[in-house]
């Protein structure tokens, strides 16, 4: 089980960090809008996840006679999420503190003048004052690592999930009483 969570969390991790570089590129030469940039980075996050279900399926055939529990899948599925999570937020944490240090000042900047189009005067006040909290939170390595992990683990929970549900599969040994 410890070779297909290792060879299935490398290459989700290889395929997340393959992505942020592709829509890394893909935002730098055709400079979409920040909707668009946001739906790109979203799909460049999941997809990768796709390796959990190659995973639990790799180890319910090949090691598992074709048959796995539930519960068996979700352990294998969550220990893959492992590397991808901590691989990605490596990753985006850097980019964001070192490489692209305005990265969450173009976002919020972005979200202000949305605010401002459409909220009160008051309404755009505590708006304010709430997205620089956050843009202070989100320049905190800490921080930033941490929230990473949590969303791709967020999503990996849910990848995991649906593939060990479709996957499980009962023994096809006959019972004899």
């Amino acid at each position: 089980m410890k070779k297909t969570i290792l060879r299935y969390g490398a290459y989700a991790a290889l395929a997340e960090f393959l992505t942020f570089v592709l829509t890394w590129l893909v935002i730098y030469l055709f400079n979409p809008g920040p909707d668009v940039q946001g739906n790109i980075g979203y799909v460049a996050i999941i997809s990768p996840l796709i390796f959990i279900y190659f995973g639990i399926r790799y180890y319910r055939d090949v090691f598992n006679n074709g048959s796995i529990s539930f519960l068996k899948a979700l352990k294998i599925g969550l220990l893959i999420v492992i590397l991808p999570a901590f691989g990605y937020a490596i990753v985006e944490t850097v980019y964001v503190l070192v490489i692209d240090p305005k990265f969450y000042e173009n976002i919020y900047s972005y979200e202000i003048a949305q605010y401002q189009k459409t909220l009160s005067p008051a309404d755009f006040a505590i708006k304010l004052k709430e997205i620089k909290q956050q843009l202070a939170l989100d320049k905190n390595p800490l921080f930033n690592f941490s929230m990473m992990v949590l969303i791709i683990g967020a999503f990996g929970t849910i990848v995991t999930l649906i593939s060990a549900l479709i996957l499980q599969r009962k023994s096809n040994k006959a019972v004899i009483a």
